[in-house]
């Protein structure tokens, strides 16, 4: 091995722990301040220049793809496992529960589970095949006699909005969320 070659290696390796610090220091930002937190601010955590921030994730979308992956490829898991549930009613508020469980988690996750990714990225075909199995989802719970037969895709979005609303404003999140939920998942139970 040339020392050229040693070089490379050790650059690399720092490189991979700026990545690993940013991310870091992102997802925890992202979860305090929410995920239009400052790339700025981001860096500044990580303890690194923006310009490398920027060299790691060159924008927005790169670093939120990489901070939640696991989750927003989690919420497509949690979707098929609901669909396999033996009770489609039950699926379906297991699902929800799991979706709003991450809200509470996470003061981000909303707004990165709303992002509109670039269609060609991981997280916008785990998000479409996740939509698929919730149109499913939704139509095995009616097929059931479970579920209103006007109830859509748009219904659960709708929820986890509102539940935003209620985890950023609220004086007791975890209660009143759950109380949001309980009714909302009332509404729709025939």
């Amino acid at each position: 091995m040339t020392e050229q070659d040693g070089a490379r290696r050790t650059l690399r390796s720092d490189a991979e722990r700026n990545r690993d610090r940013i991310a870091d220091a992102a997802r925890a930002a992202f979860r305090e301040l929410g995920a239009d937190t400052p790339m700025k601010e981001i860096a500044k955590r990580a303890g690194v220049g923006t310009a490398t921030l920027y060299r790691r994730f060159p924008t927005r979308e790169d670093l939120l793809a990489h901070v939640f992956t696991d989750r927003l490829t989690g919420c497509e898991d949690s979707v098929h496992s609901a669909l396999n549930h033996p009770d489609p009613w039950q699926g379906l508020v297991d699902h929800i529960d799991h979706l709003t469980h991450l809200q509470l988690e996470d003061r981000a996750f909303t707004a990165v589970f709303l992002y509109e990714f670039p269609p060609d990225s991981a997280v916008s075909h785990s998000r479409a095949e996740a939509g698929k199995a919730l149109h499913q989802l939704l139509d095995a719970a009616k097929a059931t006699g479970d579920l209103r037969r006007d109830v859509d895709a748009n219904d659960v979005m709708l929820l986890l909005k509102a539940n935003d609303g209620v985890l950023r404003w609220s004086d007791d999140p975890a209660r009143e969320s759950r109380h949001l939920i309980e009714r909302f998942l009332r509404s729709l139970h025939t």
